[in-house]
């Protein structure tokens, strides 16, 4: 039985005009079924192949993996709804006392 993954995913785009050459980075994230999590990182480096393109500004871009941020299993059921289905969660522990401000 597969289980469903939210793969974070940081890729790197290098476009090159001829004088300047310029880096930005792109954070994703991606939904992927695998048997198991051992296995996502693996079907991930697979799918996600380092590709060239022209972009609009007619600049030669490069855009490849950097690495697999994070791997969550994903427990909401996607198949039935799409509204307020979590995709993604990280816990963030800080070292020292952080009270915020805002609420909703």
């Amino acid at each position: 039985m597969e289980n469903t993954y939210s793969v974070k995913l940081l890729f790197e785009h290098i476009s090159s005009p001829e004088s300047i050459p310029h880096k930005t980075f792109e954070e994703t994230i991606n939904i992927v079924r695998a048997t198991n999590i051992e296995v996502v990182e693996g079907l991930v480096k697979e799918h996600f192949k380092e590709v060239t393109y022209t972009n609009a500004d007619g600049e030669k871009t490069n855009v490849k993996l950097v690495m697999v941020l994070d791997i969550f299993e994903l427990v909401d059921s996607i198949e039935e709804s799409l509204e307020f289905v979590e995709v993604y969660s990280n816990h963030i522990k800080m070292d020292e006392e952080f009270y915020s401000d805002r609420g909703y």
